[in-house]
């Protein structure tokens, strides 16, 4: 009887996933990694705005998650970037934005919009005299006064 032999590229992939395994357990507690594994299992066929906000990059604020990806489906075309204002700007928020609106630039609540830009409103709020280009979940997106262009 001859001993089964593995391959040596199976042997690669089984210390590789090893590897990863023990570095994932090592960094995140196992409860974590089960409910992300429940998630990937739940909504690997759904589409990726759905995936994106049962996400954990979205967990902060998901009505924030829905305002920017309503805003990036009515972005105008080649508009150059996107000024999001938020009444409490913050690192969490900025991240989101970037990735939503990849390759889009973006800043946060900056204080005057480059030329071309748009502005996507978070909230209630609505600087006067500015145009509205669209009314979105959680906000609007708006073009700046003329004179603050």
């Amino acid at each position: 009887m001859t001993e089964p032999r593995i391959d040596w590229r199976e042997g690669v992939a089984l210390i590789a996933a090893a590897g990863l395994a023990l570095t994932l357990l090592g960094e995140n507690p196992p409860r974590e990694l089960a409910e992300r594994v429940r998630y990937l299992r739940a909504y690997a066929t759904r589409d990726l705005a759905v995936r994106r906000l049962g996400g954990s990059a979205a967990a902060f604020d998901r009505r924030f998650f829905l305002f920017l990806e309503s805003a990036r489906r009515r972005l105008p075309e080649g508009v150059p970037g996107v000024a999001v204002l938020v009444p409490q700007p913050g690192e969490p928020a900025l991240y989101l934005a970037a990735y939503q609106f990849a390759p889009v630039a973006v800043a946060l609540s900056p204080d005057r919009l480059p030329a071309g830009w748009i502005a996507a409103v978070y909230g209630t709020q609505r600087p006067a005299g500015w145009r509205l280009v669209a009314e979105v979940p959680g906000g609007a997106l708006m073009w700046p006064a003329p004179q603050a262009r």
